[in-house]
Parts: C-alpha cells; structure tokens; sequence
C-alpha cells in the first residue's frame, strides 16, 4: 500500500501525521462512490475550482472559527483576485506560502492562461470557497447544494476541487462525491493518500507535497502549471470511480516548519 510521507516535516508534526495515517490504514474503505462519466473534451468544458481553505476576499464577510452555519460555506471568490485580495480562516493548516502567493493552493491565475491557451473551454468567473469544516453533516450538504446550482445554472461540466489539509480534504471528499452525485464530474487533489483511500471521491490525484503547499511553493509557476495541467487531463483520462492516480512530483524544497 502506498504511504503519504511526512518527512519534510519536523519530528513532532511528523509524528502526529504519521498517527493518523496510521489510523486511515486501519479504517475500511468506504463503497459507495458515484459517479458522473465526463463525456465532453476538456477542450470544449466549462470547469470550476473549488478550493477548500477557508479563503475569502478583503471586501467579503470573513469567515470565523465557529461551528456556524455560515462557516460552513461557501463563499464566492473571482477568478481574477490576487493574493493580496484573499484571506484564509485555516483551521488545521499554516496559511503562509498561501500569503506570498494564493496559487499554491488556489490556482485561478494559472486556469485563467489555460483557458487563454484552449487547454480548457471555458472557466467558471467565480471560484466557490468552503473552510473545511464537516462535522454537521447536514449543514455541509445543504451549503453544497446551493453551489451545485450554480455550477448547473453557469452550465459547467466539471468542477476542479482542492483541498490543503487532513481536515479540508476530509470535507472535500464529501463534497465531490455530493456533487458527482448529482450528475457533474469532479477532480480531486489530495496530499492525504491514507485519507482518500477510505473515503474514496470518485476522480482522485495524490500529490506528496506538505499541507497548505498543494500544488508547490510560492512563485514556482514551472511547478504549479505542470501539476496542474496533470491534474486537469483526468477529467478525460480516469474511468474507475474511486482510483488515485500518483502525481510524480517530489518535494525538494527543505523540512517545513
């Protein structure tokens, strides 16, 4: 069985991580997994990103670190905001390579040059924003819903969702599979391997990199593009619900704090 590794981390992080891997590894892996076939070409799609790091901008109603209904999400976000527009509610993970540049885990800038250079047909204008938070079950669900009738009201054909953290992409499990459930395909990014593998979203990528650095460090464009252009072919490429696809990308960035 694949294992996460945690070794860029310091000895006490890595420990607990490791933990709860561990824990993962004995859980049973979950079956029900649905699944909406994506039958248009990327090139020809309407996609939409749904980050799962408590992000909002400076001009929004903040989230806050209560077990509230609105805390739950979602939040709309442009697809044009800069870092310096966002802000982070992040309940289990260090927000700071996502200050220096919010393309480390909420890459609208770079979709945008992809739907420029016709990787894909068209995205959403706004990104929807959840914190990760899932213990009320059905407040969750009832959040999800009101963005599932966006994406159909906005006729996207597949939604682009990434987590940063054990506890976001526990949410972001769920959340795919909502959304795959009521009939758009999904793609998501996870850095918990142990994790995915028990709650089994129905298009998943592994990307071995730490929490809150999903897609690399700041300002690595080189790095960032290329996982994301990986990630967007699975659209098209996988056809087993509930498969994780290995990124083969390596962290070679030094031990995070």
């Amino acid at each position: 069985m694949r294992k996460t590794d945690f070794s860029y981390y310091s000895r006490v992080k890595r420990y607990t991580f490791e933990q709860m891997a561990r824990v993962y590894r004995e859980e049973t892996q979950q079956k029900d997994i649905p699944w909406t076939p994506f039958e248009n070409k990327l090139i020809e799609s309407k996609i939409a990103l749904i980050t799962v790091s408590g992000a909002f901008e400076t001009n929004d109603e903040p989230f806050v670190d209560k077990d509230k209904k609105e805390n739950y999400g979602p939040k709309e976000i442009s697809i044009k905001a800069k870092s310096e527009d966002l802000h982070y509610l992040a309940l289990d993970w260090d927000p700071s390579e996502a200050l220096k540049d919010a393309n480390v885990i909420f890459p609208a800038e770079h979709l945008v040059l992809m739907q420029k250079e016709g990787i894909i047909g068209k995205l959403n204008d706004v990104a929807y924003s959840f914190t990760g938070l899932h213990e009320k079950k059905s407040t969750l669900q009832e959040s999800v819903k009101s963005v599932i009738k966006s994406l159909k009201d906005n006729e996207n054909q597949g939604v682009l969702i990434i987590p940063v953290s054990p506890m976001t992409a526990e949410a972001s499990c769920k959340i795919a599979k909502q959304i795959e459930k009521a009939g758009i395909s999904t793609v998501l990014l996870t850095p918990f391997y142990e994790q995915a593998l028990v709650y089994s979203p129905p298009r998943c990528a592994f990307v071995n990199f730490p929490f809150g650095r999903v897609l690399g460090p700041a300002k690595n464009i080189t790095l960032q593009t290329a996982i994301l252009r990986e990630l967007l072919k699975l659209f098209e490429k996988l056809k087993i619900p509930g498969e994780i696809l290995n990124l083969n990308f390596i962290w070679s960035f030094g031990e995070i704090e």
